[in-house]
């Protein structure tokens, strides 16, 4: 890693903790929406649009925004949006954050990781981490919730870079699963770390099913503590058995929570048109745009006031008072992201704010797009 980013983070972590409004420090963590297209339509997935229309990231805002904040950061994830291997510039945006000792980590479906994308994987050495989103041990469970997505393929090509991996000698792309856990795939989570031993993943990352469409919130396991506890127990001993990492929430009930939210001044979310998100929870909510110059955004009036006020009574932002950080998994509002829709806006800022789009309607509109090139 850059030393540059060394010293960013330990500089932005005391700032943090000190809650200073104007840091000095640029933010570690960034996210940057490459895409919004994606080719399968995952039951729990609402997408949303971006202020410009624009579907895909140019690559010249890429590289704009590597120059500016790659050399501090400690980590680039390639997350949020839609599914990076539709991403026509992908190889270059994972290399040239390589160039710039930049760790990098990435989600996928993993149905578009076919041969040839597996051959620059392993050759190239640019990508650290791949998350393969997989939401169920057994074939009928992945496909109901990920529509579109087969059970087989996704299996193929996780094995195809494995062995690729193995004959190489290489060490990069560590792979591991994330696991949205709801009532209906919560008896298939033990399953998955022998299935994560046979093919290779070295952890399962569990996250909870935040209920933001027309899913029955009786889904969230929010509502069935007993059923967590359970499956987590037996989650902890397989993984145990395989030799694979688990890493699963705190139990609702149980959460101690009190957390002090630090991503105002760690995070930083980048979408295609370049509009700047301050966390993962203000899908609607940007505030300013990286072309604007990103220094006076990060520094600006808009973000101070957030920071300033993220633990206040009376946020700037309404949602931090319902976050998961500062209530744990205790609260319904961490589970069902219905409850209080007016906390996703910022009054006063409406210009930098988005509707939600069916996830369905999203991918039209962006392939649309891509066609037209």
């Amino acid at each position: 890693m850059n030393p540059k980013a060394y010293v960013n983070a330990a500089v932005n972590y005391c700032e943090g903790l000190l809650r200073l409004p104007s840091p000095k420090s640029y933010p570690v963590n960034l996210d940057i929406v490459l895409t919004k297209a994606c080719n399968l339509r995952c039951t729990f997935c609402v997408s949303y649009g971006s202020l410009s229309g624009e579907h895909w990231m140019s690559f010249d805002l890429y590289e704009r925004i590597a120059e500016t904040l790659f050399p501090k950061a400690c980590a680039v994830f390639i997350c949020s949006g839609g599914e990076p291997f539709l991403y026509p510039r992908l190889r270059d945006a994972l290399k040239l954050a390589r160039r710039y000792k930049t760790r990098t980590t990435m989600t996928s479906n993993g149905m578009l990781m076919n041969r040839k994308a597996a051959d620059w994987l392993v050759g190239d050495q640019s990508l650290h981490e791949l998350c393969i989103s997989f939401d169920g041990s057994r074939k009928e469970t992945l496909e109901r919730i990920r529509r579109g997505a087969n059970y087989d393929l996704i299996f193929s090509n996780i094995e195809r870079l494995t062995a690729l991996k193995k004959r190489r000698k290489a060490e990069y792309p560590r792979l591991w699963f994330r696991f949205v856990i709801m009532k209906s795939n919560a008896h298939e989570l033990p399953e998955m770390f022998e299935i994560c031993s046979r093919l290779g993943l070295y952890k399962v990352v569990v996250k909870y099913l935040n209920v933001t469409n027309d899913i029955d919130f009786d889904e969230s396991l929010y509502n069935h503590p007993a059923l967590a506890a359970e499956v987590f127990a037996e989650a902890r001993r397989r993984a145990a058995e395989h030799g694979v990492r688990a890493e699963l929430p705190p139990l609702p009930g149980r959460d101690r929570s009190s957390r002090r939210c630090l991503n105002p001044w760690q995070f930083i979310q980048i979408d295609t048109d370049g509009f700047l998100r301050f966390c993962y929870n203000c899908w609607r909510q940007r505030i300013g745009n990286f072309r604007d110059g990103f220094t006076s955004v990060w520094r600006g009036e808009d973000y101070r006031r957030l920071r300033s006020t993220v633990d206040s009574d009376d946020p700037y932002y309404p949602y931090c008072s319902y976050c998961v950080v500062r209530n744990g998994y205790n609260c319904e509002s961490s589970h069902f992201q219905k409850l209080h829709q007016e906390a996703y806006v910022i009054s006063g800022l409406e210009k930098w704010q988005t509707p939600f789009n069916e996830r369905i309607e999203e991918n039209v509109l962006s392939l649309r797009e891509v066609a037209k090139d």
